[in-house]
């Protein structure tokens, strides 16, 4: 599904935890990263970090929990994310109009539409 996540380039899975992630970066860059998944609970809990060496660092988690009214399931995205170049690197991201911090949240969007509604809406 990462034609949804404008970002992401690939997704490849090298081990039943640990993937590697490519995406697109300012000024047709690409940037790559290592993911170990340290701990799961199925239908409960997701959570990740990045493995050194990686061009980003970032951690996070997902957590499933049941809706009010038992109406669904309501996932929170926690993430911790160092773009390449710290502060220096985020600056000149956002001088080519690409800031991770929005990109982010707006894959993060189009993917609950897709799954709340089973399609991304088009926009005009």
């Amino acid at each position: 599904m990462t034609h949804d996540l404008r970002h992401l380039r690939s997704v490849e899975k090298l081990t039943y935890t640990i993937s590697h992630w490519r995406a697109k970066a300012p000024a047709g860059t690409v940037v790559e990263w290592d993911a170990d998944i340290f701990n799961e609970i199925p239908n409960k809990l997701i959570a990740w970090r990045s493995l050194e060496g990686s061009d980003v660092v970032s951690a996070g988690s997902v957590n499933f929990d049941p809706a009010a009214g038992g109406l669904g399931t309501r996932v929170t995205v926690h993430l911790q994310y160092s773009p390449p170049g710290g502060k220096v690197g985020a600056a000149i991201a956002k001088l080519f109009g690409v800031d991770a911090e929005t990109e982010i949240r707006e894959d993060l969007h189009r993917f609950k539409q897709l799954l709340e509604a089973g399609e991304v809406p088009a926009t005009p």
